[in-house]
């Protein structure tokens, strides 16, 4: 059976090429602190007890892909930094729920994290638990990856289960004997003098990468020391609220974690990630609050049901109803009484109502996605069972004032995923809802925001991210707080009949007035109030039932995005006039595919490879009596897992097809694997012809050779494209070029993806979105945007965001090229703006992006301009909407 392709989005194959240029930099460098210094420009923090140990974190905020993102990290570290087929991965969890989880999707083969190890390592896969570990053979590690899943308690000495790591234990002894003296150095020794047949002593053999799953509840003192009894050789944390450097205090035992890469909210909201922005509404009574809630929840259920008439989804929206804790004191609104409330005053069917809090596990066993499930409420108290995720819950009704954002974090974080991660038509279904009981709905905002940032997201962002619904005043009763809506009632029909069961039936919020023959409804009714409604009436009164719980939802739930009307902006992109019509103008269009590498001269491989040292018998200790780090870290550490491992004979064929396997895809995405075979056989021949070194040689450097490959094969297609894109921007070519607005990129806010929010102080209103995204507050490109803010020609601009799905960009020969700037001009033209230092400004890649630049305004028809500007000569920007600086852009 052929598996469904799962693929990764763009922001998460951003935060792997980060983790894996840290990793390639640290080889090359030798040391974990340059090169962590030369990837982000800020200051590595080492951890206490692990000097000179890599260990770095990937920030992804609730809802990113953490665990998917830490299976594929698995694959670059044991190709880019630990130079292995046999990686040990020992993999912390937070708890044992968590533990259980993720042990549970890498061990199905048919589940993406399964199979991120399986794309690398093929059925060379072992994966366990603690108790597997203490009773693994050796061959099992020999044999390919091998992945322990633990929380980071099983491996402190003073915990039940972390004593039987560091015992004797004899299952385990075929992993100590036979060991060269510098491994036997490195490990604990027993009262006879020799290794201790323990888990502990087999992970320093084996000098496991480790992962922490959501480390800020593993940097503690503690936990440091216990990672460093294990040797590791390196660390990747993957969390959404890493230990800041302002939070950095080590005299307090708290360490700042190296935050390598940093995923924004914005990013997955343009991944269709997850449901931004969330829409607040706020009450001060709870059961206006719930009523409220239940009612839109019912929207979104019609919603939902439209959706999958047209598009074949389906989603079935939950509501999570966050109840009072329960008090001796005083009464209060706890769980049971939540659901009392739900069952009796709006008619809910039991069966549509579950209980999850710490005593009561209602959720267990339940499939949510199943399409005969009944649950629509999940009440809980401060948070769901740990782990628990269901895309479908799309509503937080909060029936306390909650002033913590500790206790609406979690369940904040629960209603953040959107289901199946795309993107709906109904734009209702890309958006969460919170209703808040409270007496001051700003304070309300403020926790809700406070609430983002402690699932991951930038302060910035959370501003923007929370929309609080001002309500309209009309309705509102008298001296009191809840809205009231009325409908006339049908001439023949004798209100004083019914009155008394319409208002029993409704706990009163549906009332009929006998004197003015009306039925008025106080707050919003639900589709439960209508149901009631209909059987508690004659059929003569339907139309007025219906009118009644419309009107009564229309006046409160209608989402409002902006004060102000929305500015289409919408960008004319570059095509291509073919046969089969107009096409996105791409490196398809120039290239032959495939590329005939075999063609290609193997010769220039030798300007990336050197032999490796011939390796010793022992390997160096990392850290010196006097507690220095070693200068080579990371070649002591290769030493040390080649004498773990003895090598199998190798045949030129088999390394040959090994070195294949393992060139990554951006390498070989246009060539052939016979191609690609051809040529890595050229290339071999020509190393040993002028290094003298045999297969079992070139074995042994198999990982030295990929790195090779990888840049001489870069080189030849670098020289092939741009000889190619030239080419094809000739007149002779035979390309017809179009600017064309029937292939226009239209800028949408949900859309708009960036990595960091600006901070600045200056104020941006002609911004088309209310966040300007990857803009310092300060520098060159900053005063370029000041000067478009106050440009009088100037009717709104977008900072256009690099490398992001919906972002504007044109085809260079090699990459996509995205102009740092895109600007509605108020006569209805398009003016695109690249700004580039005078020092770099005459590069190759600036010729390419100026020349492609100029072509899509001259195939524009008059509707785009596009302007390279550098020296902040920003007073061009005018002669250029002017039409007196054409000839200089040239």
């Amino acid at each position: 059976m052929t598996l469904p392709l799962f693929k990764l989005k763009d922001y998460q194959n951003q935060t792997l090429i980060s983790l894996r240029r840290f990793l390639e930099k640290t080889v090359e460098l030798n040391d974990a602190d340059t090169a962590f210094y030369a990837v982000t420009k800020r200051a590595f923090v080492p951890a206490p007890t692990l000097p000179g140990l890599p260990y770095v974190c990937l920030r992804i905020p609730t809802g990113g892909g953490k665990t998917i993102l830490a299976a594929h990290s698995i694959a670059i570290a044991a190709d880019s930094f630990l130079r292995t087929d046999t990686p040990t991965v020992l993999w912390l969890v937070p708890s044992q729920t968590i533990r259980d989880q993720t042990l549970a999707t890498l061990e199905d083969r048919a589940h993406p994290n399964r199979r991120a190890l399986a794309d690398r390592f093929g059925e060379n896969v072992r994966v366990m638990g603690v108790a597997d570990a203490l009773y693994a053979k050796r061959a099992d590690y020999d044999g390919g990856v091998v992945v322990i899943v633990a929380t980071i308690q099983a491996f402190r000495v003073e915990e039940t289960e972390g004593r039987k790591v560091y015992e004797a234990n004899g299952e385990l002894m075929d992993h100590i004997s036979g060991l060269a003296t510098g491994l036997r150095e490195a490990l604990d020794i027993g009262p006879s003098g020799d290794p201790v047949p323990s888990l502990a002593n087999v992970l320093r053999v084996r000098r496991p990468m480790v992962i922490v799953d959501e480390a800020h509840n593993a940097r503690t003192n503690l936990s440091f020391d216990t990672l460093a009894r294990l040797k590791p050789s390196l660390i990747v944390e993957f969390t959404a609220t890493p230990v800041t450097l302002e939070e950095h205090k080590p005299e307090k035992g708290i360490y700042a974690s190296n935050v390598l890469h940093h995923v924004s909210a914005s990013e997955l909201k343009a991944a269709d990630m997850i449901k931004l922005p969330v829409i607040l509404r706020g009450r001060t009574d709870p059961r206006e609050t719930i009523g409220d809630a239940i009612a839109w929840l019912d929207e979104l259920t019609a919603t939902a049901e439209s959706e999958e008439k047209t598009t074949g989804e389906f989603v079935r929206p939950v509501m999570l109803l966050q109840a009072e804790p329960k008090s001796k004191d005083k009464r209060t609104l706890h769980a049971e009484e939540v659901k009392k409330l739900l069952i009796e005053d709006f008619r809910v069917p039991e069966e549509h109502v579950i209980i999850a809090t710490g005593e009561t596990k209602g959720l267990d066993g339940v499939d949510l996605f199943d399409g005969d499930c009944k649950i629509r409420f999940i009440i809980t108290q401060q948070a769901l069972r740990e782990g628990w995720d269901c895309s479908f819950a799309y509503v937080l009704c909060s029936v306390a004032e909650q002033k913590s954002a500790r206790a609406v974090e979690q369940l904040l974080g629960r209603v953040l995923r959107l289901p199946r991660a795309s993107r709906k038509r109904h734009e209702d279904l890309n958006r969460a809802y919170a209703f808040a009981t409270t007496t001051s709905f700003q304070s309300a905002a403020s926790t809700l925001r406070d609430g983002l940032v402690n699932n991951g997201f930038e302060r910035v962002e959370a501003q923007t991210l929370v929309r609080a619904v001002a309500e309209p005043i009309r309705g509102l009763e008298e001296g009191g707080s809840a809205y009231v809506f009325e409908e006339a009632l049908p001439a023949d029909i004798d209100p004083a009949t019914f009155k008394t069961n319409v208002e029993t039936a409704t706990g009163g919020r549906v009332q009929i007035d006998v004197d003015t023959g009306t039925i008025r409804a106080r707050g919003a009714l639900t589709d439960y109030d209508r149901a009631t409604l209909v059987l508690a009436m004659p059929e003569a009164a339907a139309r007025a039932i219906n009118a009644l719980v419309n009107k009564s939802r229309g006046a409160r739930l209608k989402a409002i995005d902006s004060e102000q009307e929305a500015i289409r902006f919408g960008v004319p992109r570059l095509a291509i006039r073919s046969p089969h019509g107009l096409q996105l103008f791409d490196r398809a269009h120039f290239l032959d595919i495939p590329w005939k590498l075999e063609e290609s001269d193997p010769a220039p491989i030798l300007d990336y490879f050197s032999p490796p040292r011939p390796v010793g018998d022992e390997a160096h200790v990392d850290v010196s009596a006097s507690g220095q780090v070693t200068v080579q870290f990371v070649t002591d550490l290769h030493e040390q897992l080649s004498l773990a491992l003895q090598e199998r004979g190798w045949t030129k064929n088999a390394l040959v097809n090994w070195l294949d396997r393992r060139l990554p895809f951006s390498a070989r995405r246009d060539i052939t694997r016979v191609s690609s075979t051809l040529f890595i056989a050229k290339a071999l021949d020509e190393v040993s012809a002028k290094t003298g070194m045999d297969i079992e040689a070139l074995a042994r450097a198999k990982f030295r050779l990929i790195e090779a490959l990888v840049k001489v094969i870069a080189r030849h297609r670098d020289v092939r494209e741009a000889v190619a894109f030239e080419r094809a921007l000739l007149p002779q070519s035979g390309l017809e070029f179009e600017t064309s607005s029937n292939l226009e990129l239209v800028f949408d806010e949900s859309r708009y993806g960036y990595n960091q929010p600006y901070r600045g102080g200056a104020v941006f209103k002609k911004h088309l979105f209310r966040v300007v995204g990857d803009l310092e507050a300060s520098g060159e490109e900053y005063e370029c945007a000041v000067y478009l803010e106050r440009s009088p020609d100037v009717k709104a601009w977008v900072r256009n965001t690099s490398r992001q799905p919906h972002s504007f960009w044109l085809q260079t020969s090699s990459d996509k090229f995205y102009p740092d700037f895109v600007a509605l001009l108020k006569d209805g033209r398009v003016l695109v703006i690249e700004y580039k230092g005078a020092h770099i400004a005459t590069t190759d890649d600036s010729k390419e992006k100026r020349l492609i630049g100029n072509l899509w305004a001259d195939r524009s028809d008059g509707t785009g301009l596009f302007l390279m500007i550098e020296n902040k000569e920003f007073g061009r920007i005018d002669r250029t909407v002017r039409g007196d600086d054409l000839a200089q852009n040239g």
